[in-house]
This record gives C-alpha cells, sequence and structure tokens, in this order.
C-alpha cells in the first residue's frame, strides 16, 4: 500500500494554551481515500474519508433499510480516531461533539449527531439490534480519554458527498479549553 505524506498548514484558535499542532494528510493511492492526522499537546485525531458505498453497505448488513443506509452514506461519513497521548497519566482530556463545528460555505452548523439520527427513525423502522449497531459504531458523542485511551468510530458531518468543509474542534484538559480548526477536509465522492 503506497501512503503519500503532505505537511498542510493550520490555522489555530487555541483557547490557553499555546502547544504548537501537526496537521498532515495522506493519500491512500489504492483506494483513493484521504486521511488526515492532527495532533496538539495530549490529542491525536486521526479523520479517515469512508466511501458512500462503504457506510451503505456497512448499515445495510446490519438490518437497516436500503433508504435509510442510502441517507447515512450520503452524510459524509469519517471513520475517527481520537488519542490522549499522555504518558503520565496526569492529563485526561475529553471530547465532546456537540462543541464541533463546521464551516461549509460560509455557514456554521453542528455536526449531524448519533442521537440526532436515532431520533429520526420510526421504532418500528429499525430493529433494536440495528439500533445496537449503529450505537457501537458511531463514534460517542461525549467521551474522557485518560492517558493513552482510544477509541474510534464514524462521525457523520451531515453534507453530501464530494463537499469541502472546515472543522473546529474543540476539547478540554482538566480546567483548561482548547480550540483549533482543520481546514479544507473533504467528503468521499459517491463513486
Amino acid at each position: 500500500m503506497n501512503i503519500s505524506f503532505i505537511r498542510l498548514g493550520l490555522m489555530l484558535c487555541v483557547i490557553s494554551s499555546s502547544s504548537i499542532a501537526e496537521l498532515s494528510q495522506k493519500l491512500n493511492k489504492e483506494t483513493g481515500l484521504i486521511g488526515w492526522k492532527f495532533q496538539q499537546g495530549n490529542l491525536e485525531l486521526e479523520l479517515i474519508q469512508r466511501l458512500p458505498d462503504q457506510t451503505r453497505a456497512f448499515f445495510m448488513a446490519r438490518g437497516f433499510p436500503t433508504d435509510i443506509a442510502d441517507d447515512l452514506g450520503k452524510s459524509c461519513i469519517f471513520q475517527t480516531i481520537i488519542r490522549n497521548t499522555d504518558k503520565t497519566d496526569g492529563h485526561p482530556l475529553t471530547v465532546n461533539l456537540k462543541d464541533w463545528t463546521l464551516n461549509h460555505s460560509g455557514q456554521i452548523q453542528p455536526l449531524k449527531l448519533k442521537e440526532s439520527w436515532n431520533q429520526s427513525w420510526p421504532d418500528t423502522q429499525i430493529s433494536k439490534s440495528a439500533r445496537l449497531a449503529f450505537r457501537w459504531g458511531t463514534f460517542p458523542t461525549k467521551q474522557t480519554f485518560r492517558a493513552g485511551d482510544y477509541n474510534w468510530g464514524m462521525i457523520s458531518f451531515g453534507l453530501l458527498p464530494g463537499t469541502r468543509f472546515d472543522l473546529q474542534l474543540v476539547w478540554q484538559v482538566e480546567e483548561k479549553k482548547y480550540s483549533a480548526q482543520i481546514d479544507k477536509l473533504i467528503c468521499a465522492e459517491d463513486r
């Protein structure tokens, strides 16, 4: 698998720290999918494009009706990995996706969280086992990571395939809040 690394600029809006942020982008030449890796302080975030067909297939295989799996597939889902890289076990960090926003064509909007998706489906349309698979397959809305902890799951940005956007991240370490912006993320094309 050939993967190329490209260093990108990063606009930072740090609320209470001057730590240096790093952002890299990698292209998987076999799949054509792009991934971004961001690190600042103890936060490490990876965002990896998912093809709409990958997402459709994942949810259909878990019992979702075709139309709902298609809606999920077209909602700009990224595989997401978050780590607390602290090695001292002294600085847990908290991520709350309700605090994250995206900027698309000058419009600031929240992410489409798992709770919003779940509430949009009538109980008769999605089985309990499919809802459980959705809950476990998607990233938790709020989570605290102790030193060395990590988690992964899908995050929906609620945008159409091929859309470009900027992502405003917010996280907290102890009582300090941090913020950074990752510019020019791209939702995978529907191919």
